[in-house]
């Protein structure tokens, strides 16, 4: 995503390459493709191919300007960033609810300051489970890079008698800063430290350029498509205990580790750079391509606006993609692309319209997180515009950490203990809006091995969310004769309030329901079988005859804020139902 221009002279064959990664990227971001996401990889390594030789020529020369380098990819990056992150606030501003908005907002201010990356860091440590609802969490790509042009010209220019040697020191240091397990896998993924080998590389090629025959061009292409196409592919599923929240109980066998899919991605781009182009037909083939040439030019658009009408329609109607869906969204991307190609990035913007356009939306960010996101009340989720805490449901869910302490003597109340993660708070949660409230002392663990024998010892029932197998003996060993274990039922409201949200103005909006994925059902069929009579059933409990759940209560509320976690109106609803 870079201007392939160097010395005058012009590769086709590299925007071909762009062409081709970025289908990769955008059928990754549809769910069709495992290994797309390695389609950055090959553009951080274009990247550095053109842009580091550059600057260090003009270092060595005399030439550079640090402000000018910053203020041309300044204007290459910031118009297109602050279209398609005015266009999202937009279309949030319809439909979204505020929690999600905010989030958005966020997102925005981060994008604009070319620091989505730290806020991905931050929020979302696992990008591969991550990509469907965030609207503008692929801008991480361009932190990143943004990041490398601010940093890697100053460091060139402190050792500007020894580039090279500086050069291939930190390529040597990041790389094995990413290959160690010094720290997470998002970290890794996001921060530019792990990432600067994949662009200094591409710059120390193209430092020492060795051409070598033009019969490893196929190789090294083909090795590229089958890393970027089919690099993830998996050989199987391997069985795992259910995921109680999330429902799935197999994940995906990969043929090869994600770091080595990485460097072998690397490595083919790199192996595809240093060969002699000119004797392949490779080159010839991008001169007359019609199609993968020009998505390589049009690739900064192609990669700012396919993302959020993905995330826009998932958020809005369903997670899964149909092929007309996803054959509409990716006409609808190309179109806005070649607008947004032709009339921006082929043209200069003005300074003034840049810092105007910034302001703008900047402002109008910071207003929508200053408002938490409520830019209207929302009576169903008990919001008012004006006074609304974003972090309401979040500290309802986790009020119960309060109860992690010891019995009083009160042998008058029996004396309950919920075990468990975030499914267990609402249990809780449930229990404390109930009619029980007044008769029961309780408390709150996250961990069964690790609960203290004393409270084990003195409760007359412990709820767990988990499975009865997983109880540790210590702990049937340390209970009461006359006490009980139960197990709590996992539930789930649907992926997204935003889908049901859009038909506000419906009659029949207070009326909708939503299907269960069948996963969840299985977890809920074996826990039961499990715990048997012993077993709190919370799907069934609001499951309707034609198998749908209710998304709202009967007096119109949100039953969940995230389709998983109870409003407070929802856990009344439910303790309604469990405690009549």
């Amino acid at each position: 995503m870079n201007d392939m221009r160097i010395d005058s002279t012009y590769r086709y064959d590299l925007d071909l390459l762009k062409g081709l990664a970025i289908i990769a990227v955008v059928l990754y971001h549809a769910g069709w493709c495992k290994s797309g996401y390695l389609g950055v990889d090959v553009f951080f390594v274009l990247n550095g191919y053109f842009v580091v030789p550059k600057v260090m020529h003009e270092i060595a020369d005399g030439r550079f300007h640090y402000g000018r380098f910053l203020e041309k990819k300044l204007f290459r990056l910031l118009p297109l960033v602050l279209l398609v992150s005015g266009c999202s606030l937009a279309v949030g501003y319809w439909g979204m609810l505020p929690g999600d908005y905010r989030y958005l907002s966020e997102e925005v201010i981060a994008s604009s300051l070319f620091a989505n990356n730290f806020l991905q860091t931050i929020t979302t440590q696992n990008y591969w489970a991550a990509i469907y609802h965030k609207i503008l969490m692929h801008n991480w790509f361009l932190g990143v890079l943004f990041q490398f042009y601010v940093v890697f010209p100053m460091l060139m220019m402190m050792f500007w008698k020894r580039m090279k040697s500086m050069l291939f020191v930190l390529t040597i240091l990041s790389l094995i800063l990413y290959l160690s397990p010094i720290d997470t896998i998002g970290n890794k993924y996001y921060l530019l430290p792990y990432r600067f080998f994949e662009i200094s590389i591409g710059g120390l090629i193209a430092l020492k350029p060795s051409k070598i025959p033009s019969s490893v061009t196929y190789t090294s292409m083909i090795g590229i498509l089958l890393m970027i196409f089919f690099g993830a592919f998996t050989i199987g599923e391997r069985a795992m205990p259910y995921n109680l929240v999330g429902g799935t109980n197999t994940v995906r066998e990969s043929f090869l580790p994600r770091e080595l899919i990485l460097i072998l991605t690397v490595s083919f781009t790199l192996l595809y750079l240093i060969c002699n182009i000119g004797e392949s037909c490779i080159l010839s083939i991008a001169q007359r391509s019609k199609v993968f040439v020009p998505l390589g030019r049009m690739s900064l658009s192609i990669f700012l606006w396919h993302q959020p009408l993905f995330a826009f329609y998932r958020y809005f109607f369903s997670d899964e993609l149909s092929l007309t869906v996803l054959l509409s969204i990716i006409v609808t991307t190309l179109l806005l692309s070649m607008i947004t190609y032709y009339m921006i990035e082929r043209r200069k913007v003005s300074k003034l319209c840049l810092i105007a356009g910034f302001l703008i939306i900047n402002f109008f960010a910071i207003w929508i997180y200053c408002q938490g996101g409520a830019v209207r009340d929302v009576p169903e989720l008990d919001i008012r515009q004006g006074s609304y805490d974003p972090e309401t449901f979040e500290r309802y869910t986790d009020r119960i950490y309060q109860y992690d302490r010891e019995f009083i003597c009160d042998t008058t109340k029996q004396r309950i203990l919920v075990i468990g993660n975030s499914f267990a708070r609402d249990f809780a949660n449930i229990l404390l809006e109930s009619s029980l409230f007044d008769s029961i002392q309780l408390l709150y663990h996250v961990g069964l091995n690790d609960c203290p024998l004393s409270r084990i010892r003195q409760c007359d029932r412990i709820y767990f969310f988990g499975w009865k197998h997983d109880v540790p003996e210590k702990v049937w060993q340390n209970l009461k004769p006359s006490a009980e274990i139960w197990g709590i039922g996992t539930k789930n409201h649907g992926t997204s309030n935003g889908i049901f949200y859009k038909n506000r103005h419906k009659s029949d909006y207070f009326s909708q329901t939503t299907p269960i994925h069948p996963d969840y059902h299985a977890v809920n069929r074996l826990l039961k079988e499990e715990w048997k009579d012993k077993y709190v059933d919370l799907l069934s409990l609001t499951m309707q005859l034609d198998s749908t759940v209710p998304v709202f209560t009967p007096d119109h509320h949100y039953i969940t804020y995230d389709g998983k976690h109870l409003t407070p109106l929802g856990a009344r609803f439910y303790s309604g139902r469990l405690f009549k």
